[in-house]
């Protein structure tokens, strides 16, 4: 059983079952450093970096050591790379790590840590090809997020800088240089707030849009949902299958979807950013129909928030193209850390404060976007955190963390129901690669 430090509702610095070691003034009796190892490489060779475990890989800092630009060799290897003798590849140490008595270091990701003392560490590295430099930042000097959703345009504007705020706010508020909301999510969030809207009225907006039509026919015949018979329409896809609360988030969803695409430049991980939206909508679904009837949230909203869980992601990239680009290098090299940590060090904000700033200005329901907002949260409470909540328990399952046993009794999950939700989900990869490929135009 080992420490851990919570950031923003993620366990990140913790025992040796994750992989990471406390800085000697966060283990207090504590005098041993645990390491990252990572490879990166450019055009004219390779580099080998190591840092302590609980700090992030300053790629600036790297940039103006070596006057080089450095890319990760794994595209996201959150175990490290393994140990390359620095005789045979040139090795950046983190000056940091001469303050420990002890290095926690392994050769290989399938090996165990190894506690060795510093002079055996420094024997081990040294020679013309090592040396050590100040290029990682500790995570607890990394600002936090705005603790409520009340300053996050501050936390925006001042990120930016005042000019870069002036620009930010033009593009999101009068979507220069990002695409406008499609008509039909314009219609589909009116009808969103009208308590008498019937049957009728959703597939009215939505046959008007006969794409949009489409996907949801499309998706309300997916394997995923079993039903025998043809899906002939929409409103077929409501009373047979989705629901009319399913079938209205579910169409201004894709709508949005359609809107954005995905960037070129970003992590290389992220190519499956769509099946990760589609699996957190479903996983969604799964958890709220487990809860007590009385305490669900609205199941369309649910879905839907799943779905956009990551819209901030997309509107980073589009939004801050310069930002994004720095920011998914630093992801890539730093996979050991939550997403929200980085962009804090990067950006001054997360993707859940933007993507949540943005679909408030589009008009979507306040239990969507507050949700989101506090989707990285595990001790929210307030308005709409049935949403919060299950978004978080979402995140730990598709993670493989331990679950948290307070937010599980919050929204009143027996354990191994979520996990029997997660495995649902996760032996359906083939139905929901179909449903994926409705929103990324691939047929």
């Amino acid at each position: 059983m080992g420490l851990f430090v919570v950031y923003n509702g993620s366990k990140y610095v913790c025992d040796l079952k994750q992989g990471i070691a406390l800085s000697n003034d966060q283990a207090g009796e504590s005098a041993s450093t645990k390491v990252r190892i990572v490879h990166l490489a450019d055009h004219t060779g390779k580099l080998q970096v190591i840092f302590p475990y609980d700090s992030m890989l300053d790629m600036a800092a790297l940039s103006r050591l070596t006057k080089r630009r450095f890319d990760p060799v794994a595209n996201y290897n959150i175990d490290g790379d393994p140990l390359v003798k620095p005789s045979t590849c040139p090795t950046l140490i983190d000056s940091e790590l001469l303050n420990s008595e002890f290095i926690e270091l392994r050769s290989h990701s399938q090996q165990n840590y190894k506690t060795i003392p510093l002079e055996e560490f420094k024997a081990r590295f040294q020679g013309p090809l090592a040396r050590y430099e100040s290029l990682a930042i500790p995570v607890k000097s990394i600002p936090k997020a705005a603790e409520s959703i009340d300053g996050d345009v501050d936390q925006l504007f001042q990120a930016l800088g005042k000019f870069q705020a002036v620009r930010l706010k033009q593009r999101i508020e009068e979507t220069l240089e990002i695409p406008p909301l499609p008509a039909s999510s314009h219609r589909i969030i009116q009808l969103c707030g009208n308590d008498h809207a019937g049957t009728d009225d959703l597939c009215d907006v939505i046959n008007l849009d006969p794409s949009l039509s489409a996907q949801v026919i499309s998706w309300a015949s997916s394997p995923y949902y079993g039903v025998k018979g043809e899906i002939e329409s929409v409103e077929d896809a409501i009373i047979r299958v989705l629901g009319f609360d399913m079938v209205m988030n579910l169409a201004l969803g894709l709508s949005m979807g359609n809107a954005f695409q995905l960037p070129q430049d970003g992590p290389r991980h992220y190519e499956d950013f769509w099946y990760s939206a589609v699996s957190h909508a479903v996983l969604m679904e799964a958890l709220v129909r487990k809860m007590p009837s009385g305490q669900r949230p609205r199941l369309g909203h649910a879905y839907l928030a799943g779905l956009l869980h990551n819209f901030g992601y997309l509107t980073i990239s589009v939004v801050l193209p310069p930002h994004f680009a720095i920011l998914s290098r630093y992801i890539e090299a730093n996979a050991h850390l939550p997403a929200d940590v980085i962009e804090m060090q990067t950006l001054r904000f997360t993707k859940e404060q933007l993507g949540a700033w943005l679909l408030k200005h589009w008009g979507l329901p306040e239990s969507i976007y507050t949700g989101i907002r506090y989707s990285r949260t595990a001790d929210y409470r307030g308005a709409h955190d049935g949403i919060a909540n299950l978004l978080y328990l979402a995140h730990q399952l598709f993670n493989g963390d331990d679950l948290n046993a307070t937010l599980l009794e919050k929204v009143n999950i027996a354990h191994d129901d979520a996990l029997a939700c997660y495995k649902k989900v996760m032996s359906s990869s083939k139905e929901l690669m179909t449903m994926v490929d409705l929103i990324s135009g691939q047929k």
